[in-house]
């Protein structure tokens, strides 16, 4: 039953002013001389009165409208005699607010309807409508817990799940002040609440790209207080800790015609636009070596012709170690299913094949030299490389692309259909890489995302690879779904750590025509993959680095603590409704605290986050140097040949 006595009772307590200036949003309310106290008494309870970063309730009517209190002031009141100032307090303390949102039947829905009018009487929160703000989602809507309200540690915060996870979230802050922390309690209360749904297993796909190895499972030995369980159960987690530095490391499935498109050798030789890029499409995009490869007999009868041409040319410019060079690379590319016959007959073109500098002739040595001016010179060549037994077909993965492009570029080289400087750098990158690329991935139809998890660990990974493999993972992950999955059904969240590694604006190490191609790709995953299913979550200490276009298609922001003037500015251009008192607290967030703002919260707030269990949480632990100082390292018992005596 409404008791209109308790009612007006609590309204004279909670009243705190009047609304005596409107200038659009931004509104300025008189308190009370009464009401300038820190706390008020109600009831036998102490309610904390108004102050920056709280919020107060304007009553417009039947209407009640909320707003955030961005600052305060003191103002003098003008008086009409200065005899009134012996007993009158000339001075005013104002408010100043600004529109977030309004009830209606008893829930808080974000956004102006309506303007205050001058003389509004302004009220504190009661605890029902403080909690009504900070409630972001409905009884009946699934939510997981993210914390506790910062400057209210008994308010819970709950997000709700389809609200975060069916958006882009981006969750950004300084080293060490617990960004990653964030990122693992997100998905950890996930795959807490939801990973046991059978619906779950079967049309979920997460994917962590983890620069830093912060991610993967670590034994808990020694000092380390961490499981082997990384965010989640291994039963919904695979990992993949790939490594350039030994040939240990996992690689990663990728089918065929991810490995063939010319696109990702282009991006990984840097073939520049104009014309080694071109290279790269005819040779990967035609059939002529598809055709020739099982075909053993054929394939050889074509380096026997190419190799022949080179020898017969008389042209002085030409490289006189093209054919050694030819055939050598070849035998590379074979590795170890090359055959003992076409060993043997590489060495015996090394072996035999001479140059005679004074008339520009190729001959071939023994008792009776045999010279290229000869009529069957050609013939000659051509049959001893026929007559090797090889078996092409043995060539697999990354070595097959290498094969097919080795072969393309002699035969343009020295069919003259090519300059040999343009392309020549091209194959020597390729050269250079293959070793490493080989380390990373190899061709196979099983899928990547063989569970609900999937981390890729770039910890042991060069620079070169870092940025390429990355973008290539999530290309294919993503042209994967758009093209196949029609029916929309399934989830693809693509998670990022250390964003900044692979969408940062500027980068010396690359051209610009591949790093806007690099920086397309995500902006087009940003901008369309909602529409397919695919979202992507980004973590990184620098979001000026990274491209205002990805910053700005966001939909909800974790943020922690920003130093960087040029940081919180970039955060400041993305985030349209974010009041100025979270922009001035970014700097001077504790560690564990961030600003939540976006389409999964009704306001921008404060939170603290949740612990999450030693062994789920994340390695990126800050390690205490006086506890290192305090025991020495273990030292070896030294051998007999180390012994002093």
């Amino acid at each position: 039953m409404f008791d209109e006595n308790a009612t007006l009772k609590r309204d004279a307590v909670f009243s705190v002013g009047r609304v005596v200036a409107v200038e659009g949003r931004q509104i300025r309310v008189a308190v009370d001389k009464l009401k300038n106290s820190a706390h008020l008494l109600y009831q036998g309870e102490i309610v904390r009165n108004i102050a920056v970063g709280s919020y107060i309730k304007i009553t417009k009517g039947f209407g009640e409208l909320v707003a955030s209190v961005n600052g305060e002031r003191i103002r003098e009141e003008r008086v009409a005699s200065p005899d009134y100032k012996r007993n009158v307090d000339s001075l005013v303390r104002e408010l100043e607010v600004s529109l977030v949102g309004y009830f209606e039947k008893g829930r808080f829905q974000r956004g102006v309807r309506e303007m205050p009018l001058l003389d509004n009487e302004c009220f504190i929160l009661s605890e029902d409508e403080f909690r009504a703000i900070h409630t972001f989602a409905d009884a009946e809507t699934p939510t997981i817990p993210l914390g506790v309200l910062a400057m209210e540690p008994t308010q819970p915060v709950s997000i709700g799940v389809d609200k975060i996870f069916a958006s882009h979230i981006g969750v950004f802050g300084n080293t060490g002040s617990g960004k990653s922390y964030s990122l693992a309690k997100l998905y950890h209360e996930l795959f807490k609440q939801h990973g046991g749904q059978p619906g779950f297993l079967q049309r979920s796909e997460f994917v962590l790209i983890d620069f830093n190895g912060e991610y993967v499972n670590r034994d808990a030995d020694g000092d380390d207080d961490h499981g082997t369980s990384v965010i989640i159960e291994d039963e919904l987690k695979a990992e993949y800790r790939l490594s350039t530095r030994t040939k240990s490391g996992d690689r990663l499935p990728l089918p065929s015609s991810a490995v063939n498109d010319p696109v990702f050798w282009s991006i990984l030789l840097g073939a520049t636009e104009k014309t080694q890029a071109p290279f790269v499409s005819r040779v990967l995009r035609g059939d002529f070596w598809d055709r020739l490869l099982p075909d053993s007999s054929a394939l050889l009868a074509v380096i026997g012709d190419t190799v022949a041409r080179a020898t017969k040319s008389t042209d002085p410019s030409m490289d006189r170690l093209l054919p050694h060079n030819f055939l050598e690379e070849v035998e590379e590319c074979l590795g170890d299913t090359a055959s003992d016959s076409f060993k043997a007959m590489v060495q015996d073109f090394k072996t035999n094949l001479n140059y005679f500098t004074r008339n520009h002739n190729f001959f071939w040595g023994g008792p009776t030299p045999k010279w290229s001016s000869d009529q069957d010179w050609e013939d000659f060549i051509a049959n001893k490389i026929k007559a090797v037994t090889q078996d092409f077909s043995a060539v697999t993965d990354v070595d097959l692309v290498r094969f097919k492009l080795v072969l393309q570029f002699y035969k343009d080289v020295i069919g003259g259909f090519v300059n040999r400087e343009h392309i020549g750098p091209l194959m020597k990158r390729l050269h250079s890489q293959i070793h490493g690329i080989k380390r990373l991935i190899t061709v196979s139809d099983d899928t990547v995302t063989s569970k609900p998890l999937t981390v890729v660990s770039l910890r042991d990974v060069n620079l070169d690879m870092r940025k390429v493999i990355p973008m290539i993972l999530c290309r294919h992950l993503y042209e994967t779904k758009k093209t196949t999955d029609h029916a929309n059904d399934r989830h693809l969240n693509l998670i990022i750590d250390e964003a900044h590694n692979i969408l940062s604006l500027d980068s010396s190490r690359e051209n610009e025509a591949w790093r806007d191609y690099r920086l397309e790709t995500f902006e087009e995953i940003i901008k369309e993959g909602r529409k397919f299913g695919v979202f992507l979550t980004i973590a990184s200490q620098r979001p000026h680095d990274i491209s205002p276009t990805i910053i700005s298609q966001l939909h909800n922001y974790f943020l922690h603590r920003l130093v960087n003037d040029l940081d919180i500015r970039a955060i400041e251009k993305a985030v349209s409704y974010l009041d100025r008192v979270s922009f001035e607290s970014m700097p001077i967030l504790p560690t564990g605290t961030c600003i939540l703002s976006g389409v999964a919260a009704q306001i921008p707030v404060m939170v603290s986050v949740g612990e999450v269990e030693p062994r789920f949480a994340p390695n990126s632990r800050t390690m205490s140097i006086t506890t290192a100082w305090s025991s020495p390292l273990p030292q070896a018992n030294p051998t007999d040949d180390e012994s002093p005596f």
